[in-house]
């Protein structure tokens, strides 16, 4: 190959980057709009909003605890959605009068913004710390599902947050990528590394009958977390878990999580 061809091809792979970078983009992040009249099963929650480092303002929706000294779960959805899908998701987890805040992401829904891996970091502290004004007193757990797990890890460095609670969790993005797009996807969301800086109670919880992320990812994070990390397997449970199934095991598991 002559140095004039591989020129052209660098020159040619690089205009692509940008085109390439946005499809990866979009199969990292699968937003949804908001349905035009959600409706609830139960009590509503109230929609809150929380404020960016960026000056982005996304709403989110909140049940406040319900009986005195109640913990609150910060819940993060995955890659697809929006806040109302992931209440609808994750409401049983108020259910026994604990605080639920239902975060969601830039782009998300009716939230204003483009997705990034930065983007939704910083949207996962700015529901931190409405979490932390909406409920000065109470313990705080930052909760991911799926993608959500990176950023609940990533809020975990918080001094706001008591623990982490991660579900369906990966270990690194590219570990899910077909090996033809992994040069694109580089480092993103790279969970490997983020808790085995931690120092935070964190519970990994897993069905053994993940389809879409295998419980070697979360049994890879065990082995690089702390020892006060925990990994609790649902044996035969699918990625996306029965809530109402879930959320007395979760409560139950974050019980005795150390202060």
């Amino acid at each position: 190959m002559t140095l004039r061809v591989l020129v052209l091809i660098i020159g040619m792979l690089l205009s692509l980057a940008p085109a390439s970078a946005g499809l990866v983009d979009r199969r990292i992040f699968r937003p949804m709009p908001m349905p035009a009249h959600p409706t609830w099963v139960g009590p509503p929650p109230a929609e809150v909003a929380a404020e960016t480092s960026d000056g982005l303002r996304l709403y989110g929706y909140w049940w406040a605890p319900t009986r005195p000294g109640a913990p609150v779960l910060i819940f993060f959805h995955g890659q697809s959605g929006n806040r109302f899908e992931a209440a609808t998701m994750a409401s049983a987890l108020a259910s026994g009068g604990e605080g639920l805040l239902i975060a969601s992401y830039r782009g998300y829904g009716d939230n204003p913004g483009t997705p990034s891996e930065a983007g939704l970091y910083a949207d996962g502290d700015a529901f931190v710390a409405l979490a932390r004004r909406l409920a000065p007193d109470a313990r705080l757990f930052a909760c991911g599902f799926s993608l959500g797990s990176a950023v609940a890890l990533h809020a975990g460095a918080a001094e706001a947050v008591s623990g982490i609670v991660t579900i369906g969790a990966f270990t690194r993005v590219t570990d899910l990528s077909p090996a033809i797009w992994r040069g694109l996807v580089g480092g993103r969301f790279d969970n490997l590394a983020q808790i085995h800086a931690l120092h935070k109670p964190i519970l990994l919880i897993h069905g053994t009958g993940d389809e879409e992320v295998p419980i070697e990812h979360s049994i890879r994070l065990r082995a690089a977390a702390p020892d006060y990390a925990r990994l609790l397997r649902l044996p035969g449970a699918p990625h996306r878990l029965d809530f109402g199934q879930l959320a007395p095991i979760l409560w139950d598991n974050v019980a005795q999580m150390p202060r």
